[in-house]
């Protein structure tokens, strides 16, 4: 309403100007624009007829297509029932069999399990065995088989136990065989073994043994009296061998021992210097010891004459002293003589201690010198520690085993050497009363008779 003062106006307006414009106009122009009129209208009338015939045709068509789809949609669903129910038949059956299954393989499971922990125990026994290399069909059938998922057969069951029979009776056998074997050069040879049920391997040369590698090699190292008790027997020479009941634990062991020059070499410069210091010593000690020795046959054969003094031992030389001073001194008192003596003691006692000194400095310096060598072998391994870490043993196996080596070199150089100074002490000692005993009765019966040739002259 608010809007019709407007629309009247441009009605007004468009009249006005369609008047204007139709003055202008031709007079045939209106019968032109009423035949295009019309030929339009009749255009838009068979369009739209054609539209509503393609509309017709399509809704037909589509109509079919979705009977047909329903149709479809009706065998599917019938096919799916029919499957669903197949499936629970299935499902049933599935069920059922493997309830039946589950009955009657719960006994099997049972005897599966222990055959696969037989099998494997087996190849376990078989992997370090003595007769594993004669018998490699034994290995082959226990080695393990991980991309095998099959259940055992009952042939598997009867090999496993000839497998185990055999096992069995090759541990009590002394069986000789051909086969290669690794010799000390690493070269491998083909001859003759020995093997002595499941608990030693040999052969002329040595016992054999079984590593990470193949084939078995010769120890490093054996007892020389295991060998030629073995060679003997191998021989027929004898019925007696000699068995490592530990199956080479033991020759393991005697193997990595070191030899006594393997030992002093581990302990380095100080372990030879106190080897040296300790050989001198007791180099020392032997001299000294041969010269009391000589010494005291000498005294004891003075001792026998006593009249016939010899200035080749320390007696007949004390004495030949004191009868020169008591000559020349016959008018001098007792102390002047009995200095005289002491001075002729010492003197003696001196050169019979000769080198005892040297003896107690060695015995001394040997223990402080494996101090020493323990000391810097324990530097040595500490640095090895800084580098390395502990992960490496071997790294620090060289300064441990100079730290112990010199200690032990140590204490075993002083203990000999105390103990020669000991008994050479005595015995140096044991002369030295025995010269002091023998001078001082010699100076007692001077001073006794002394007196007595006084008197005599006075009377």
């Amino acid at each position: 309403m608010k809007n019709l003062p407007l629309l009247s106006i441009l009605l007004l307006t468009f009249l006005l100007a369609t008047s204007a414009t139709a003055q202008s106009l031709p007079e045939d122009y209106w019968q032109e624009l009423l035949e295009q009129t019309q030929h339009k209208s009749v255009e838009r009338k068979l369009a739209e007829e054609a539209r509503l015939q393609l509309n017709s045709q399509e809704t037909q068509a589509q109509a079919q297509a979705l009977a047909e789809t329903k149709q479809a949609l009706k065998l599917a669903e019938q096919r799916r029932t029919q499957l669903e129910s197949e499936q629970e038949q299935l499902e049933a059956q599935l069920q059922e069999t493997q309830q039946r299954l589950q009955i009657r393989s719960t006994a099997l499971g049972e005897v599966f399990a222990v055959y696969r922990e037989e099998k494997s125990n087996l190849f376990g026994l078989l992997s370090n065995a003595r007769y594993s290399q004669q018998y490699p069909e034994l290995l082959a059938f226990a080695k393990p088989n991980p991309s095998e998922d099959r259940l055992p057969l009952i042939d598997d069951f009867y090999q496993l136990w000839q497998a185990l029979q055999q096992s069995w009776l090759a541990t009590g056998q002394v069986t000789n065989y051909t086969a290669p074997w690794v010799n000390l050069a690493g070269q491998v040879e083909d001859s003759q073994l020995t093997r002595l049920g499941d608990l030693q391997l040999m052969n002329a040369q040595g016992v054999l043994r079984l590593g990470d590698q193949a084939l078995p090699s010769l120890w490093l190292r054996q007892p020389t009296s295991l060998v030629k008790t073995n060679q003997a027997f191998i021989a027929g020479k004898s019925p007696s061998v000699t068995l490592d009941p530990a199956r080479g634990l033991t020759l393991e062991l005697h193997s990595r021992q070191p030899s006594l020059l393997e030992r002093v070499k581990q302990g380095g410069f100080v372990g030879y210097l106190i080897i040296i210091l300790g050989l001198a010593g007791l180099l020392v000690a032997f001299i000294q010891s041969l010269r009391l020795w000589l010494e005291q046959q000498r005294v004891v054969k003075q001792l026998a004459k006593p009249d016939d003094l010899q200035k080749q031992n320390a007696l007949g030389r004390i004495l030949s002293g004191m009868n020169s001073a008591s000559q020349q001194q016959e008018a001098t008192a007792p102390e002047a003589l009995e200095a005289n003596l002491d001075e002729l003691l010492v003197r003696e006692a001196a050169a019979l201690e000769k080198g005892l000194a040297l003896v107690k400095l060695l015995a001394a310096m040997a223990p402080l010198l494996g101090l020493l060598g323990t000391v810097t072998g324990m530097i040595a391994t500490f640095q090895a520690i800084t580098l390395f870490g502990t992960g490496d043993p071997a790294m620090m196996a060289s300064g441990i085993s100079q730290a112990l080596v010199t200690t032990v070199l140590g204490l075993l150089t002083a203990v000999p050497l105390l103990l020669a100074h000991l008994l050479l002490q005595g015995r140096s000692r044991k002369l030295a009363r025995i010269l002091e005993a023998e001078s001082s009765a010699w100076l007692a019966k001077l001073l006794n008779k002394t007196p007595a040739a006084s008197k005599e002259a006075k009377a």
